[in-house]
């Protein structure tokens, strides 16, 4: 459990405002209030959802954030970068996230109830057959929504999901010590830290990061826009001022339910949900990711389903924006091979 909210710690480094108490701003009510929003009811109707439909084509395709708690924001590149193939495209944000309600609630925080969140959305929808693409933790909700759903999903497209065994507590420890590194090694060639030792506390041992001196001295120097070195180290690595919608996500994120009821997104079988998975996959990750993609090939030897495996060459763990004419090309592929009936798994 410490090396989940290890993980999120250094999200939330990248993201430090995160924690603050937000206030519905202007794009928040542009949203909403656009004619192609729908709120869609869950939970039995006790709470609602946010949705928006870009395109009209004949092929829905159902966008999952991640975080949890994350926001559908940092998907709005993908209308752009798939048109042409007679889409529609809808982003969602889960229950707690902001565009959507956000109850103090502790039986929200459940992993079998996000799965039937997703169920109700499709519903909410009218989706009959979709193409469901997860991303980070929503790759490991769609992972499971497939598992139960997958009558509904013609394909599945996961990307930048952790391509590891949750338990592997060996390997999580190897993961962490590798973003320790990284972070070591970018910031030793930092002029500002000279007179300094550049250390951090050992990730590997689930101390909190971002309470060291040197997270607080990157903070102060890289998060005035929205921008961290972990940031640039793991997350996104083009020069320049980071996508706006990007920077809009990070300052929407929230993580207080995500804190105050202890979820753990790793608290369900994923092997098991992987091996009953049947549909067309894509397996599609960034070379730099902090979640080590070169698990995939294994990851897909757990699957009976026919997978391919794209790793981007120059992407980390939003490689739809820092990678993004290979991340598109392979999206673009994949569903134009599921449609005409050409797809085929790696050999």
């Amino acid at each position: 459990m410490k090396y989940i909210f290890t993980i999120l710690s250094v999200i939330q480094l990248l993201c430090p405002s995160a924690h603050a108490q937000q206030s519905k701003d202007s794009i928040y009510f542009e949203k909403i209030n656009s004619p192609n929003t729908k709120m869609i009811p869950v939970y039995g109707g006790k709470y609602k959802v946010f949705t928006q439909r870009h395109g009209d084509g004949r092929t829905p395709l159902l966008l999952l954030h991640g975080g949890p708690e994350n926001t559908h924001e940092y998907f709005e590149n993908f209308p752009e970068h798939l048109k042409g193939m007679g889409l529609s495209i809808y982003f969602y944000d889960q229950l707690g996230s902001y565009y959507s309600d956000t109850p103090d609630d502790a039986t929200i925080w459940n992993i079998n109830r996000f799965v039937e969140e997703v169920e109700e959305v499709r519903k909410g929808l009218g989706l009959k057959e979709f193409y469901l693409l997860g991303h980070s933790w929503g790759g490991m909700l769609a992972e499971l929504y497939a598992a139960k759903y997958g009558k509904y999903v013609k394909g599945l497209i996961l990307s930048n999901v952790p391509g590891f065994v949750a338990e592997d507590s060996k390997y999580l420890a190897h993961l962490m010590d590798s973003v320790d590194r990284a972070v070591r090694t970018q910031t030793a060639l930092l002029p500002a830290f000279a007179q300094y030792r550049a250390q951090t506390d050992s990730i590997s041992r689930g101390l909190p990061i971002a309470d060291t001196l040197l997270a607080r001295q990157l903070t102060r120097m890289f998060n005035q826009k929205n921008d961290s070195l972990f940031g640039r180290t793991l997350f996104y690595r083009k020069a320049g001022s980071m996508p706006a919608p990007m920077i809009r996500n990070s300052m929407h994120m929230r993580f207080q339910s995500l804190e105050q009821y202890h979820f753990d997104p790793f608290a369900a079988d994923y092997q098991q949900a992987l091996a009953s998975i049947t549909c067309p996959t894509l397996l599609i990750a960034g070379r730099y990711d902090f979640i080590q993609p070169e698990k995939y090939h294994a990851l897909k030897t757990r699957m009976k389903a026919a997978v391919r495996v794209v790793i981007g060459a120059e992407g980390a763990h939003f490689n739809m924006w820092d990678d993004t004419d290979n991340y598109f090309k392979a999206l673009r592929q994949f569903i134009s091979d599921v449609e005409k009936g050409k797809f085929r798994a790696d050999r």
